[in-house]
C-alpha cells in the first residue's frame, strides 16, 4: 500500500468516526447487543456497496453528487443534492450542539441553564471556524489526537465492569426498537462525503480507492464493535433510546463508582462531539461560502456564521435533547445523497459492466435507502 492510499484510508477513518458513535449503544441497548453487531456488520457492507456505486458514477472524477446529479437527472436532481447536503449539514450541527451542551449540563450539575450551555458550546467552537480554516485545522489536531488517547485509556478502565450477562439481555421487541437503530447505525458509517476528495487524491485509480474504502470503513467497523461490547456489557438493555446523551454518559459511568473513569468518559464524548462539530461546520461554511463569491471580508463571514449555525442553535435552543431525532434527520438526508440519487444514476447510465452497476445490486441498495427514509419519515411521525 503506497503514502496515498493509506493517507485515504485514515482520511475515511477519521470522517467516519465521531459523534455518531456514542448513539450506537443509546439506540440498541433494547435491541440486543447480538442482534446489533449483525446489524453494524450488515450496514457497513451495504453503505460499502454504495460508496462503490458512487465511485462507478465518478468516472475516475472527483465530482459533488450535485455536479453528477445535475448532469445525469437535470436540474431537480442537482436541487435535491443541494437541499439534502443543507438537511445533513444542519442536523449533524443540531445534533452536536445538542449532544455538547447536555454533556456540559451533567458534568456541571445542572447547575446553568441549557439554553447557557448551547450558546455557549456554539460559540465557543464556532470562533475556531468563523476566523478561518487554518484555527479549524489546528484546533482540530490537538482534539482528535487527545481523543484517541482517551479512548484508549477508557477501554481499559472499563473493560473490567463489563458482563457477559448483559450481553445477553433484551428488554424489547425488535420491531419497536429497530426504527430507532437503523437510521443512526446508518448515520454512523457516513462517509460518502468524502469521496469526491477521495477520487481526486488518488488521481481515480480504482483498486487503490476501492482498498481505501475497505479498510478506511473497516477501521470504524472494528471500533464500534469494540464500543458495543464494552458499553452494553456495563449498562445491559437498561437504556431508554430517548434518552439525551449526556443521561446516558452518566448512566455507563455511574456503574463503574471511579470518578476518574467518570471524567474520562465525558471527556471522551465531549471531545468525540466537538471534533464532528468543527469538521461539519467548516464543511457547511465553506459551501455556504460559495453564494458569496465576490467577497471573504469580516462582515460577509458574519452573514456566512449566521447562515450556518443560525437553525442548528435555534433547534438545540428549542429541542435541547434531540441527539437522536437530529440523527435521524440527518439519515434522510444521507439516504438521498449517498444512496438515492447515486442509484438513480446509475441506472439512468444503464451500464452493466461490473458487479456494483448491475441492475439488481443497484435496485437492492435504492430499496434500502428509500426503505431509511420511510423508517424516519412514516414511522416517526
Amino acid at each position: 500500500m503506497n503514502q496515498r492510499t493509506l493517507g485515504a484510508t485514515f482520511l475515511i477513518a477519521g470522517t467516519t468516526i465521531g459523534a455518531g458513535m456514542l448513539a450506537l449503544p443509546m439506540t440498541s441497548a433494547n435491541f440486543g447487543f447480538n442482534r446489533s453487531i449483525i446489524l453494524l456488520i450488515g450496514t457497513w457492507l451495504y453503505m460499502l456497496i454504495s460508496a462503490g456505486i458512487m465511485v462507478e458514477i465518478s468516472h475516475g472524477k472527483g465530482q459533488s453528487i450535485a455536479a453528477i446529479a445535475e448532469k445525469h437527472l437535470g436540474a431537480w436532481g442537482s436541487r435535491a443534492a443541494a437541499i439534502s447536503m443543507l438537511v445533513l449539514f444542519w442536523s449533524l450541527l443540531w445534533c452536536y450542539i445538542s449532544g455538547g451542551s447536555s454533556i456540559l449540563r451533567q458534568e456541571m450539575g445542572g447547575t446553568l441553564p441549557t439554553s447557557l450551555l448551547v450558546v455557549a458550546f456554539t460559540v465557543f467552537f464556532g470562533m475556531f471556524v468563523i476566523i478561518c480554516t487554518r484555527t479549524t485545522d489546528y484546533a482540530n489536531r490537538f482534539l482528535f489526537l487527545t481523543k484517541i488517547v482517551i479512548f484508549a485509556v477508557i477501554i481499559v478502565g472499563l473493560l473490567p465492569f463489563v458482563r457477559c450477562e448483559n450481553l445477553t439481555s433484551t428488554t424489547t421487541s425488535t420491531q419497536l426498537s429497530l426504527h430507532h437503530v437503523i437510521p443512526v447505525f446508518f448515520t454512523s458509517f457516513g462517509f460518502h462525503g468524502c469521496i469526491p476528495s477521495l477520487i481526486t487524491y488518488l488521481d481515480g485509480n480504482k483498486k487503490s480507492i476501492h482498498i481505501s474504502l475497505i479498510l478506511g470503513s473497516l477501521v470504524p467497523l472494528l471500533v464500534y464493535i469494540v464500543w458495543q461490547t464494552i458499553t452494553l456489557g456495563i449498562v445491559g438493555s437498561h437504556l431508554n433510546a430517548a434518552e439525551d446523551i449526556g443521561v446516558f454518559i452518566n448512566h455507563l459511568t455511574t456503574k463503574t463508582g471511579h470518578p476518574y473513569l467518570s471524567f474520562l468518559t465525558n471527556a471522551f464524548a465531549f471531545l468525540a462531539i466537538a471534533t464532528s462539530f468543527l469538521g461539519v461546520a467548516l464543511g457547511l461554511f465553506d459551501y455556504v461560502s460559495e453564494w458569496f463569491k465576490k467577497s471573504n471580508n469580516f462582515e460577509t463571514r458574519l452573514k456566512v456564521a449566521a447562515l450556518t449555525f443560525g437553525l442548528p442553535l435555534v433547534l438545540a435552543l428549542i429541542y435541547p435533547n434531540g441527539f437522536i431525532t437530529a440523527l435521524g434527520c440527518a439519515a434522510l438526508a444521507l439516504s438521498l445523497l449517498a444512496v438515492v440519487l447515486p442509484c438513480l444514476v446509475a441506472l439512468k447510465e444503464e451500464r452493466h459492466t461490473s458487479f456494483l452497476m448491475s441492475k439488481g445490486v443497484v435496485l437492492l441498495v435504492l430499496l434500502g435507502g428509500v426503505a431509511v427514509i420511510a423508517i424516519e419519515v412514516i414511522l416517526k411521525s
